[in-house]
């Protein structure tokens, strides 16, 4: 039946059971075919003569979530349809039409039928009540929980608004203060006892009493009250109130814009989302607002390139996540002894997201006993820090240093399931290490896994028996290993397919974002950060110096997060990893000169090549942040040492560099920046996908998403080349610049990128047709 009659008049209709057998819909998502059940069951409800009141609940025992909003995939294909396909919702609060084809309703047709149900619909509301499923119970005449409530809108992060009218609905039940700080911010952690205290709830469930016993009292109480009670119980025949701190409506949407991103930079979602807030109070009746809401929604959906972006990102992390395997290993339950080597920064902050998913023990392994001491304290600090923010609790930080332990011996990792090194960044010392714990670790399946952020992986698991070599893989984190959300997982040719997905699913059970690649100098994010630092270094030569010359501060801004959008520029960047880092790799590479005798790297050869980030590094110490001196100057009383100070020294060196170059002085555009410096790493994007290191061009948008601070609003760097700059014209400026620079050969251009402008399709749509198989079978 689609709704339940019980002895006390009251119809429940779960959202959970309009869900078709066969297909899982754990988060309750309002697919259509669960739109479709919602309308019949109502229906129903509003026909049966014995319904004197209806409750509406995520699942019939009351357990689990009420529903974790629309289902996205709905909006996926939107791109290039072209329709106009009202997906918010249908007519702004009208009469219900229906608004998609064989008779399937919007959320916004479901929400005008609650509200103006002549019978009362209570909404208990347990887990996850967000975005649509908001919208719904919003729309109900009244709201209660129980205490595992996690409400919010959280549109804004895939780049929309809330379309079925949580903008006009919210700020009339709670203010305006209250819709904007949910729906701007698309906070989705609002609790019973905020709901309550904003008027988003009427009532919370005692801890005693379940919420279908709690709902079932406040649905027999209700049904008893006059009709003119439930007239004012509609939100669409309320106005918005006034703030109670005395601030006027339309200055709290004009505070909010000013705290905003410009639209042009990634803020037009939220910039929409404060013109419906206000649409709200200043539109003279709910049905002109709720059409001012759709026509905002439907703009974003359908011709907002940010939007897409955001959506193309959603969907590409939820595939780069998906985890298939069957196995029972404990480390995906969160269980296991964790080993980590070396107690320097990787290594510390490493730890720490093992110590925080509730892993233990966690061991933390130093040969040099001042620097493990100094590790466990560091680590002591940080979670201290947590602990302060209120991001952590004190019983919790208790717990976490109680699973510490450290040690100076690798025989104390003997009995660890899984063990990241994060041992100095050295070919030799790594094998040296796993050689070692091939003999000490007394596990078989025991995971052994390499921090490296460019070595060999395989070379790594020669040094182990051939029966581990299956178990062992990268594990890169980013550093700061504990802040950074992304991992690189690193298929070696031994690597087996389980241990790639339980290594995914640890990953995400410390909250981190797992990519698998493949194995080569640099994986995919280092890889292709290479030709991006190095074409910055030759720009700044090549047009730096004289009065009017490219600075290194010019370079950054075009590049960085008021123009171009990445959270730094190339050269803070730079300072913020170390400035050593990259002599070490390139002094691995051969590209060094020796200081001694002068002579050439043997691998520089004809390559186009400047020394002088090599200089900055061997004559004048600017290793970045940490020494206070890099590209830029740092005092630590400005900015707590991190704020970029323009540097007299680093400007003489330039002008040294620059001195003999043709174009010294000359303007350049901070369009022609970008051009120069990204085309370039995304040409070795699409280099890294002929060579199969990464499967689809989504993975490598997911690593400069949450490894190297591209913006979010571009969608990575293959989805920006797609979109944002047509991969004719990539291709036609790549054959320009390989002309002007044929040493350089990152410019050379990618063959897969030459046969996706001969086929006519952009890049994510030829791996989404599959015809990347086919170029493979052709060469066969």
């Amino acid at each position: 039946m689609a709704a339940i009659n019980i002895p006390r008049n009251v119809a429940i209709i779960a959202i959970a059971d309009g869900t078709p057998p066969g297909n899982p819909n754990p988060v309750n998502a309002l697919s259509a075919p669960v739109r479709q059940f919602l309308q019949t069951s109502l229906q129903n409800a509003f026909q049966d003569p014995a319904v004197v009141s209806i409750i509406l609940i995520g699942r019939r025992d009351g357990r689990g979530v009420f529903s974790a909003g629309a289902d996205i995939k709905e909006f996926s294909g939107e791109n290039s349809s072209g329709n106009n396909k009202d997906c918010s919702s249908g007519n702004g609060g009208g009469s219900v039409t229906v608004s998609e084809p064989g008779g399937i309703p919007t959320l916004n047709d479901l929400g005008h039928l609650i509200e103006n149900s002549t019978k009362p619909i209570i909404a208990a509301l347990t887990g996850a009540c967000l975005g649509g499923g908001m919208e719904l119970a919003l729309s109900a005449q009244y709201r209660v929980a129980d205490s595992t409530l996690q409400y919010g809108l959280p549109e804004v992060k895939i780049g929309l608004i809330p379309g079925a009218g949580g903008t006009q609905r919210l700020s009339r039940l709670c203010g305006v203060r209250h819709a904007l700080d949910v729906i701007v911010r698309g906070r989705i952690n609002g609790t019973s006892q905020e709901g309550l205290r904003v008027g988003f709830l009427d009532g919370v469930a005692p801890t005693n009493e379940s919420i279908v016993e709690y709902a079932l009292r406040w649905a027999k109480w209700e049904s008893s009250l006059p009709r003119i009670t439930m007239e004012s119980r509609r939100l669409c025949h309320r106005t918005v109130p006034i703030d109670g701190e005395g601030v006027g409506n339309g200055d709290m949407c004009d505070f909010a814009i000013q705290s905003l991103p410009p639209k042009e930079v990634g803020g037009e979602s939220a910039h929409a989302c404060v013109e419906a807030i206000r649409a709200s109070f200043e539109k003279p009746s709910f049905d002109q607002g709720m059409e001012v809401e759709k026509n905002l929604f439907n703009d974003l959906l359908y011709h907002s390139l940010q939007g897409r972006a955001y959506r193309h990102i959603f969907f590409a992390e939820r595939s780069s996540s998906s985890v298939r395997t069957k196995s029972s290993n404990s480390l995906i339950f969160g269980n296991g002894a964790i080993g980590v080597i070396g107690a320097g920064t990787m290594g510390r902050g490493i730890a720490i997201s093992f110590l925080r998913a509730g892993y233990g023990p966690v061991t933390l392994v130093d040969v040099n006993p001042g620097g493990l001491q100094a590790g466990v304290q560091d680590i002591r600090l940080i979670l201290e820090g947590e602990v302060k923010k209120k991001r952590l609790s004190s019983s919790k930080l208790k717990y976490i240093l109680s699973c510490l332990e450290s040690s100076t011996y690798l025989s104390s990792l003997a009995g660890c399931d899984l063990i990241v090194e994060a041992a100095f960044e050295n070919l030799k010392v790594k094998k040296d290490i796993f050689s070692k714990l091939d003999s000490i670790v007394t596990k078989k399946d025991a995971l052994l896994l390499s921090n490296t952020s460019t070595l060999d992986v395989d070379a790594i698991a020669s040094s182990l028996s051939s029966e581990r070599r299956g178990y062992c893989a990268g594990m890169h984190f980013f550093s700061p290993a504990h802040v950074m959300k992304l991992v690189e997982i690193v298929r070696g040719k031994a690597t087996t397919s389980e241990t790639l997905d339980i290594i995914t699913a640890v990953t995400k059970r410390i909250k981190k974002v797992p990519v698998v690649v493949g194995n080569c100098d640099g994986f995919v994010g280092n890889r292709m950060i290479h030709p991006y630092t190095t074409e910055s270094a030759l720009l700044l030569v090549e047009y730096g110096g004289g009065k009017n010359g490219l600075g290194i501060s010019g370079i950054d801004a075009a590049l960085g997060p008021r123009r171009f959008g990445m959270a730094v520029g190339p050269f803070v960047m730079s300072d913020i990893a170390g400035n050593d880092i990259g002599y070490k790799i390139r002094g691995e590479k051969g590209l060094l000169r020796d200081p001694a005798t002068g002579i050439v790297g043997p691998n520089r050869k004809q390559m186009r090549y400047t020394e002088l980030a090599d200089e900055m590094v061997e004559k004048l110490g600017r290793l970045g942040q940490k020494a206070k001196k890099g590209w830029y100057d740092y005092d630590p009383k400005v900015g707590k040492g991190r704020k970029p100070l323009p540097s007299s020294e680093m400007q003489s060196l330039v002008e040294n560099y620059s001195m003999n170059s043709p174009s010294r002085g000359t303007k350049l555009s901070p369009d022609a920046i970008v051009s120069r410096i990204l085309f370039a790493l995304v040409n070795e994007g699409f280099k890294i996908l002929e060579d199969g290191i990464a499967s689809d061009p989504s993975k490598i948008d997911i690593i400069y998403l949450y490894g190297y601070g591209w913006p979010a609003w571009r969608g990575g760097p293959m989805f920006w080349a797609d979109n944002y700059v047509g991969l004719p014209v990539l291709l036609r400026e790549l054959e320009t610049f390989h002309k002007m620079y044929p040493d350089s050969e990152y410019f050379r251009p990618s063959q897969l990128l030459r046969r996706c402008v001969e086929l006519g399709v952009g890049v994510q749509e030829y791996y989404r047709k599959g015809l990347q198989q086919s170029a493979v079978l052709s060469k066969l």
